[in-house]
C-alpha cells in the first residue's frame, strides 16, 4: 500500500486515502446445499471433492494464471465433473437453477449476502492475494477541497467485506439506486 501510494503520488499526482477493510478478492462460491453435502468450505475441500462438482465458468477461469492453472499449482489437480461457460452476469442464477454447483466470484458479490444459498470458500493456502479497496483522488482536487479526504476516510473506516456485500445486495438484488444506498450508508454510519 505504501509503495503504491508513493508511486501514484509521484507518477500521477494521485493520493491514495485510507484503505478499507473490504477485501474484494478472487475466489469460488459454491451452492450451500452442495457445500453441506460434500463438506466443502475451503479451496482444499473443493479440490478434494472436485469430481462431484460442476463449475459455471465465464470462460477465463480455466486459462488465466490467477484461475485454475494457478490453483492447480497450489492445491493440486481439480478434476471437476464438468466446466461449462456462461455469461458472467448470470452465474449465480445458473447455480440457483441447479445447472452448476460452483463458480468463480469475488468476495463482495451481492449474492453472497444469502448464505443459505451460497457459500464463499476460504482460500486456506493463500493463493489469491488480498485486494483491499481504497479511494484515490487527484492531488489538485484534494488541494482545492481538503475536506474530501476526511469524508472519504470516515467512510473507509466503516467499510468491511460483509458490509460491502450487503451494500452491493441493495443495488444488485433490491434494485436500489447507487446514490441512495451510498447516501443512506454515509448518513447512518459516517456523519
Amino acid at each position: 500500500y505504501e509503495t503504491v501510494k508513493a508511486a501514484y503520488d509521484e507518477q500521477f499526482r494521485i493520493t491514495w486515502l485510507d484503505s478499507t477493510a473490504v477485501n474484494d478478492r478472487n475466489g469460488m462460491a459454491v451452492r450451500t446445499d452442495v457445500a453441506r453435502q460434500y463438506d466443502i468450505y475451503t479451496m482444499s475441500d473443493l479440490q478434494r471433492e472436485a469430481e462431484h462438482i460442476r463449475v459455471c465458468s465465464q470462460g477465463e477461469f480455466e486459462y488465466r494464471e490467477d484461475g485454475l492453472p494457478g490453483l492447480t499449482q497450489v492445491y493440486g489437480p481439480f478434476n471437476f465433473a464438468s466446466i461449462n461457460v456462461y455469461d458472467n452476469g448470470i452465474k449465480y442464477q445458473i447455480l440457483e437453477q441447479g445447472e452448476a454447483d460452483c463458480c468463480p466470484g469475488y468476495s463482495t458479490d451481492a449474492q453472497l449476502v444469502d448464505t443459505e444459498k451460497f457459500t464463499y470458500l476460504e482460500d486456506d493456502k493463500g493463493f489469491w492475494p488480498p485486494y483491499y479497496l481504497a479511494p484515490i483522488v487527484r492531488n489538485e482536487v484534494l488541494e482545492a477541497n481538503p475536506e474530501i479526504a476526511q469524508i472519504l476516510n470516515a467512510v473507509s473506516a466503516k467499510l468491511d467485506t460483509e458490509t460491502m456485500v450487503s451494500l452491493n445486495a441493495k443495488v444488485d438484488i433490491d434494485h436500489m439506486e447507487y446514490e441512495e444506498v451510498a447516501r443512506e450508508f454515509y448518513e447512518t454510519y459516517c456523519k
